[in-house]
């Protein structure tokens, strides 16, 4: 390179250098992020036979096997994951039986749940769901399918608890525009 072209960087460097400082882009501060915080909670979740706008407070033949608390993992405030345990100690179909193969699927709010940790001798597994399937504090609609010899779906309704953990959601609405149609004789 000739020393003029030398010169010419030098000068263009230390303007660069001088201008970047005065204009605030060098951010000389460590950034500092927060780990999200994953935790479990425990909510109560009571389930009652199937009737219309859950007006029926009769206990669900379903209770029996899944019980009545669900598991949440809770990250900054939002469902991530609800689980149901599973099993036949408080169902007298279900005590000492093969559960895992009696209870074959399980939908709540329209969400199914993915069987997950079943025991060795199939006596107990959990049904995993997206956080979707879980509504704080309200009703869900449930639909259980089990097999006796035969296949039968039961369809119930879950009161779930409040979780302390969750964060309220804000309801968001969308704007609709509103575009004016011009008629053919206004046009003309």
């Amino acid at each position: 390179m000739s020393n003029r072209m030398l010169k010419v960087l030098g000068v263009c460097s230390l303007m660069v250098a001088s201008v970047i400082p005065a204009t605030g882009l060098v951010n000389n501060n460590p950034v500092v992020y927060a780990a999200s915080k994953q935790k479990q909670e425990s909510v109560s979740m009571l389930t009652y036979k199937d009737s219309k706008n859950h007006t029926s407070r009769s206990k669900s033949m379903a209770r029996g096997f899944i019980g009545t608390k669900a598991k949440l993992v809770i990250k900054n405030g939002r469902v991530k994951q609800m689980i149901v345990h599973v099993d036949g100690k408080n169902s007298p179909m279900g005590k000492g039986q093969n559960v895992n193969r009696i209870v074959k699927s399980l939908k709540i709010n329209g969400v199914k749940g993915k069987k997950a940790n079943v025991s060795k001798d199939n006596s107990s597994f959990d049904f995993v769901f997206s956080g979707k399937a879980f509504k704080n504090n309200g009703w869900v609609k449930m639909n259980v399918t089990i097999n006796f010899g035969s296949k039968m779906t039961e369809g119930a309704w879950i009161k779930f608890g409040k979780a302390a953990g969750v964060k309220k959601t804000a309801n968001i609405t969308k704007k609709v525009k509103m575009n004016k149609k011009v008629s053919k004789k206004s046009s003309k």
